[in-house]
């Protein structure tokens, strides 16, 4: 966590690096004229520094566990788990549930059990708490009274289900914009997870459906601007908008974090994304690398189920591409399935589900390479091109991008990474655990992003004078460096810590308020 003697060193830096504005004077008269009614932030903040951030939980709580069996294993019956969901991936079986604390090293030495990874815990009210709350240190500042209240939260996604106790409490609006009746348990998981980090919060739900035109998502923002709201959140992927930060959905979600703190999920395609102009055979295939024309999926390992491929260009004249997914035989290879165009776009799509087998990505391009090329996949590539891999609207100037860490605290090989032209492209990682029940046991970067969106909840009620630059700022300047040394494109400025971000703000705050010349915008990079 950030000491004090590094915050004041930071704070100093930022304040000499200001240019000579008129710093807004509301800061400054709201200590002259309005009248204690409490404690001030700071006193509620008081020692969580030095408070251990981690406090071992009480034996008798019980536990969101995700269990995975080894192949062909039962769950031993002897374990008392209220299991929430069972479902196989990649042949493994996997159940999620809930079990006493002192339950989970027996659960984690059974040679028959692969893996158990604590998820959550459940309140005495019945409602789940992801543990990435904890792993924050969000945890401490409820403790100092500190939980998101008289703060707006406006969420865009697909759908949600307004009436899950995980998030009903604190719902305060709903709008669809051709969006009702999409996939409502991303949405609600992510929702969740805001709910978990900022528990008074309320929450503004923007549905958008599975697909989204531009036009819908600028209405979608758009109303959450003129709600009012404090924070905008967008855990989504628009795989059909340039991967440079252009486009038209870059365009609004730049536009929007200029009047609000607007966070975006990186996107999960480290490893699942290629990018190239790529020369051509004498068939006309793309090389992926010089004198291999195929892709395949999860490295040549058999899938089954669900698999979306989505290639984008740009769009310089000609044909284009041609989108085409193969199963491998012992004989020649079929087409199982071939992209779709999207109209009046440089981009085709594949969404099909395939038996089991082994499958590959080949593209066509009939008039010879056309401009750059970016390919994603739900699944791994063989070939892939983990720099670059951000997705619209993380790739938007003003919006902090916010890629995911795994239990070691190390980017996931998954999360997407920058740089996005002469930009970082990643502000942030965070945890990605979501606790909420039915939600995908595959995590990702769309429940990282809820962590930072709660945590700004949470500054901006210790600071309301805050602008969104400056939250932005305290945010990016209080996080904990991983990876390489220093703001990287893998990491941005580091892991998020809520903690060290309130005491941070604090100190941003008194030596603001001391130095009269200081821009509300000044400290931020637009990164």
């Amino acid at each position: 966590m950030v000491r004090r003697l590094t915050l004041v060193v930071a704070v100093a830096c930022l304040l000499a690096l200001s240019p000579v504005v008129p710093f807004v004077a509301s800061w400054v008269e709201a200590d002259a004229t309005s009248t204690p009614t409490g404690p001030s932030f700071e006193e509620r903040l008081g020692g969580i520094v030095d408070e251990d951030p981690r406090p071992t939980a009480p034996v008798e709580e019980e536990v969101l566990v995700l269990v995975r069996l080894e192949r062909g294993a039962r769950l031993p019956g002897e374990y008392a788990v209220d299991v929430r969901e069972r479902y196989t991936r990649e042949g493994a079986r996997h159940l999620r549930g809930y079990v006493p604390l002192t339950a989970v090293h027996d659960l984690s030495v059974d040679p028959r059990i692969e893996a158990v990874r604590i998820e959550g815990s459940r309140l005495e009210t019945g409602r789940h708490v992801a543990s990435g709350v904890q792993a924050i240190g969000a945890d401490t500042l409820h403790r100092a009274g500190l939980t998101g209240e008289n703060v707006t939260v406006g969420i865009v996604d697909a759908d949600f289900r307004m009436s899950d106790p995980e998030i009903a409490g604190q719902v305060a609006a709903y709008r669809s914009f051709g969006g009702s009746g999409g996939n409502w348990e991303h949405g609600t998981a992510v929702a969740s997870v805001v709910a978990d980090t900022a528990p008074d919060a309320k929450l503004y739900l923007a549905s958008v459906g599975d697909t989204t035109s531009p036009e819908a998502y600028r209405e979608a923002t758009d109303w959450l601007r003129a709600s009012g709201v404090d924070v905008v959140l967008d855990a989504g992927s628009y795989l059909g908008q340039p991967s440079d930060g252009t486009g038209e959905v870059a365009a609004i979600a730049e536009e929007t974090a200029r009047e609000t703190v607007f966070v975006a999920a990186a996107g999960n395609y480290g490893r699942s994304h290629w990018h190239g102009r790529g020369s051509t055979d004498a068939e006309g295939h793309v090389q992926f690398v010089p004198g291999v024309h195929t892709n395949d999926l999860a490295g040549g390992a058999t899938v089954a189920g669900p698999v979306r491929v989505t290639a984008r260009w740009e769009d310089v004249g000609g044909e284009g591409y041609d989108l085409l997914l193969y199963r491998r035989t012992a004989g020649p290879d079929p087409v199982v399935a071939r992209g779709s165009e999207v109209v009046g776009r440089p981009v085709e799509h594949i969404a099909t589900t395939v038996r089991e087998g082994r499958y590959y990505v080949v593209v066509r391009a009939p008039d010879g390479p056309s401009g750059r090329l970016d390919v994603y996949a739900s699944r791994p590539l063989s070939q892939h091109s983990t720099s670059g891999s951000l997705t619209a609207p993380a790739t938007a100037r003003g919006v902090l991008a916010v890629g995911a860490v795994d239990r070691e605290g190390e980017v996931a090989a998954f999360s997407s990474r920058g740089p996005v032209g002469d930009r970082l492209g990643v502000d942030l990682v965070a945890p990605d655990t979501v606790a909420a029940p039915g939600t995908d046991a595959g995590q990702g970067t769309s429940y990282a992003a809820p962590y930072v969106a709660g945590t700004a909840a949470l500054l901006i009620e210790g600071h309301p004078s805050f602008t969104p630059a400056q939250v932005r700022s305290v945010l990016r300047y209080s996080a904990v460096d991983t990876g390489l040394e220093g703001p990287d494109a893998e990491t941005g400025y580091g892991r998020l810590d809520a903690g060290a971000a309130a005491e941070f703000a604090v100190e941003f705050e008194r030596y603001a308020a001391l130095n009269t010349t200081m821009a509300d915008t000044s400290v931020d990079t637009g990164d």
